[in-house]
């Protein structure tokens, strides 16, 4: 009888996964019915660009892979290829999610509802397209629920920053797991599991902030793009690539504060606070069994920390997302340890599903999905 229940607790897991990724991916294949088509993956330059044509660049550690792999080049049509490779990345992140989830034998139906279908995790990738932010969740999935070596901790900390700046802020997340989880609370500063894991982060920002520069030209650079992009050639105003690889951090902060502060004089801000009220929301579920005050405030730090990239940039719900994933991860790893999936935020937070996928870029849009329906049918 006992393994009866267990096996169909199993099953019902394995369903409610497989059903995020099948509903992401429904999502990722939306150019079916926008009129956008296949435009609207947005920008495919992060999955094409690499070491070997423009030399060490930011942001070119996925294309160089999967360039020298060939793996974006499986079809003629590189739209099709990026779309392909997007569903592949789904199914690694959400697969190591599930499996964790079985490996810790969580099973409360509610808990896991508003993992698998929250609008910021599995089903927000499927509509957030045309940037690397599945690559950098990948890798923080992997530091936070399974490393335990320092090493391999620290190896994954200089992948992930090469993979994109955004991964910056997904750090205070990854050490909180690593630290206070892994190993026992024992936070150590002169400790050598502490030091390298810290020396190799901020090398490789180190790296990325000095080296990482573009040293040719914008119309070499365009040139060899648009060899690669055939397709993608001037469908987007950023189609190359060559904006974001060649701009300062002034010049982000500059627009991207300008940018934020016109919505927040217009009124605009307000589309913002649903989404927000989730993060919060979140934050009270993961903080409610903390008992330690410096666990608390490091906990709410490292979800936080994500949110600070709207002042980089002006994705504002990509960073909302951002947010919301790191507080969905550290829950799953606090309860993981303790093993109390039960809280009375698991009803609120399972309804919120209901409004997945969050969007990315444009306040007006915090819900695209949605927002598209009701204008294609009723409006």
């Amino acid at each position: 009888m006992i393994n009866a229940v267990r096996k169909n607790s199993s099953l019902l897991l394995f369903l409610i996964f497989i059903s995020a990724i099948l509903y992401s991916c429904a999502i990722l294949n939306r150019w079916i019915v926008t009129d956008l088509g296949l435009v609207s993956f947005n920008r495919l330059w992060q999955l094409n660009i690499s070491y070997t044509d423009f030399g060490f660049i930011r942001r070119g550690l996925v294309g160089t892979l999967l360039s020298e792999s060939r793996f974006n080049s499986l079809f003629s049509n590189e739209y099709f290829a990026a779309l392909f490779i997007h569903a592949i990345s789904i199914f690694i992140m959400t697969s190591l999610i599930a499996y964790y989830c079985f490996r810790k034998n969580i099973k409360n139906f509610l808990f896991v509802i508003g993992i698998a279908f929250s609008p910021a995790l599995i089903i927000h990738q499927g509509y957030n397209t045309g940037n690397l932010d599945v690559f950098v969740l990948i890798i923080s999935i992997i530091n936070i629920f399974f490393v335990r070596n320092y090493i391999i901790f620290s190896l994954l900390l200089f992948i992930g920053v090469l993979i994109h700046e955004i991964f910056i802020f997904t750090l205070p997340a990854q050490f909180f797991a690593f630290y206070l989880y892994n190993r026992s609370n024992k936070l150590k500063i002169l400790d050598v599991a502490t030091i390298i894991p810290v020396i190799t982060s901020l090398s490789a920002i180190v790296i990325i902030l000095f080296f990482g520069k573009l040293d040719i030209s914008e119309l070499e650079f365009k040139d060899l793009m648009q060899n690669k992009l055939p397709n993608a050639y001037m469908k987007h105003i950023l189609w190359s690539g060559f904006y974001e690889v060649s701009t300062s951090g002034q010049l982000n902060l500059s627009l991207s504060m300008e940018y934020h502060f016109d919505h927040i004089k217009d009124g605009r801000f307000i589309y913002a606070l649903l989404p927000l009220s989730y993060v919060g929301i979140l934050i009270l579920r993961a903080t409610q069994n903390n008992h330690s005050r410096r666990e608390v405030f490091f906990l709410v730090f490292a979800i936080l920390f994500p949110l600070l990239i709207a002042f980089v940039a002006m994705d504002i719900y990509r960073w909302i997302a951002m947010s919301a994933n790191m507080a969905l991860l550290l829950t799953l790893k606090i309860v993981a340890k303790s093993g109390h999936t039960y809280s009375k935020w698991n009803i609120l937070i399972a309804i919120f599903c209901l409004l997945a996928p969050f969007g990315a870029a444009g306040y007006a849009r915090p819900f695209p999905i949605h927002q598209f329906v009701l204008e294609k049918f009723f409006f």
